[in-house]
């Protein structure tokens, strides 16, 4: 399933920063395995760790902007606690707070935007 950018600023809005940050993360792993396909011309790696997802797409030739390659890890986290609650050193729904939800907000909106723009160039050159 896709989790869109529209649900995140609705999350956000709504003030439910730990789902924010989830689904940013999630948002985040679905456009770099969607890439997959254009740029490794394969399935998508089963790995749920968008720093090694992005590593993978690196080498094949798909590069974020230095700034968001420096703070992708970032996101890692916010998948780890919910599969991990132990993770969270308490209630994974009171692991995130409103900075870090908007910060994941703007990394997936980052993100999301330079994949779809290569996906976009790459079905036209392909």
């Amino acid at each position: 399933m896709y989790y869109g950018l529209g649900l995140l600023r609705r999350l956000f809005r709504r003030k439910r920063w730990f789902r924010t940050a989830f689904y940013a993360q999630q948002a985040v792993e679905k456009a770099l395995k969607a890439l997959f396909f254009i740029v490794r011309r394969e399935e998508p790696s089963h790995l749920y760790v968008v720093t090694e997802l992005y590593s993978m797409l690196r080498e094949a030739g798909f590069t974020l902007p230095r700034e968001l390659e420096e703070q992708i890890y970032i996101l890692n986290k916010y998948y780890t606690v919910t599969r991990y609650p132990d993770a969270a050193n308490g209630l994974p729904s009171e692991s995130v707070d409103r900075v870090e939800a908007e910060r994941a907000l703007s990394l997936a909106r980052e993100v999301v935007s330079h994949a779809e723009k290569y996906a976009g160039e790459g079905s036209q050159s392909g």
